[in-house]
C-alpha cells in the first residue's frame, strides 16, 4: 500500500513538474517577445530621430542624382 502511495505521489510530482516547466517556457517566450519588441521600438525611434536631422551632404548627392537623371529624359 505504501509503495502504491509513493508511486502515485511520484507521478503527481512529475506531472506538476511538467506543468511548471511549461509555465516557465511560456513566460520565457513572453519575455523574449517583449525584449524583441523593445529593441524594434528603439530602432524605430532612432530612425525617426535620424530622419529629422538634416544631412546636407546626402541632400546634395540626391539633388545631383536627380539633376543628372533629368538630363537624360
Amino acid at each position: 500500500m505504501i509503495r502504491l502511495l509513493t508511486t502515485c505521489l511520484g507521478l503527481l510530482d512529475k506531472i506538476f513538474d511538467f506543468f511548471n516547466q511549461q509555465k516557465w517556457k511560456r513566460e520565457g517566450r513572453q519575455e523574449t517577445i517583449k525584449e524583441i519588441n523593445d529593441a524594434i521600438n528603439r530602432q524605430i525611434e532612432l530612425g525617426a530621430a535620424a530622419d529629422t536631422i538634416p544631412d546636407l551632404e546626402r541632400d546634395g548627392r540626391l539633388r545631383n542624382k536627380y539633376d543628372r537623371a533629368r538630363l537624360y529624359e
